[in-house]
């Protein structure tokens, strides 16, 4: 069974939520990508595949010394993205190398247009094929060509915490996002300025 549970959708953006999937815990660095298994518990978890799909194309893809090469690939290209959107979250420019490897990773999908009418109106599908690991690649970089071609870049943002490095695309009304969750980071924010004042007041007394 493909466990789903263990990623931080908080991004706002599919390309977003692929780069946090490199995360710390408790002060070391943890990859949520070492495996094919992984990867499709990724994909099932950000609905890019359904789980029934993901583990029917986990039992299919090859043997390990095969899908080595590919996660090597997956984490290269997770690594271009993390780069570009670093950089765009502190105003820098993105590199050529960013844009050649979406381009490359855009030409490997495999996917159809098809309208279906709903009781509002119509709807826009898209179905895609999956059957090799990396054109699930091809939607993420389909995500990072939206967030440049379409999106706001100055709501890139990384959580605020200096421990936490999860970043995400602020959409709250008033774009003031400071954390990657507010259970999370922003809780022991709270806490931490809890006990800061208490120690001040302390100290006068």
């Amino acid at each position: 069974m493909l466990d789903t549970t263990a990623f931080f959708l908080i991004g706002s953006n599919l390309s977003v939520d692929f780069i946090n999937t490199e995360i710390v815990e408790n002060g070391a660095p943890k990859d949520l990508l070492a495996s094919l298994a992984e990867f499709a518990a990724w994909a099932a978890a950000t609905n890019v595949l359904d789980r029934a799909k993901a583990e029917r194309l986990v039992a299919a893809w090859g043997s390990e010394s095969e899908t080595a090469a590919v996660i090597a690939h997956i984490q290269t290209f997770r690594s271009i993205l993390r780069d570009m959107i670093t950089g765009l979250a502190q105003g820098a420019s993105v590199k050529a190398t960013a844009i050649h490897a979406i381009n490359a990773e855009l030409q490997n999908k495999n996917s159809a247009v098809e309208i279906r009418q709903t009781e509002s109106g119509f709807d826009k599908l898209f179905r895609a094929d999956f059957t090799e690991p990396r054109q699930l690649l091809a939607p993420i970089a389909e995500s990072a060509a939206d967030l440049l071609c379409y999106g706001d870049l100055t709501y890139l943002k990384k959580c605020e915490n200096a421990e936490c490095i999860l970043y995400f695309y602020d959409t709250t009304k008033n774009h003031s996002r400071r954390w990657c969750s507010m259970a999370g980071c922003g809780n022991r924010a709270k806490v931490a300025a809890f006990y800061q004042r208490q120690r001040e007041k302390a100290k006068k007394l």
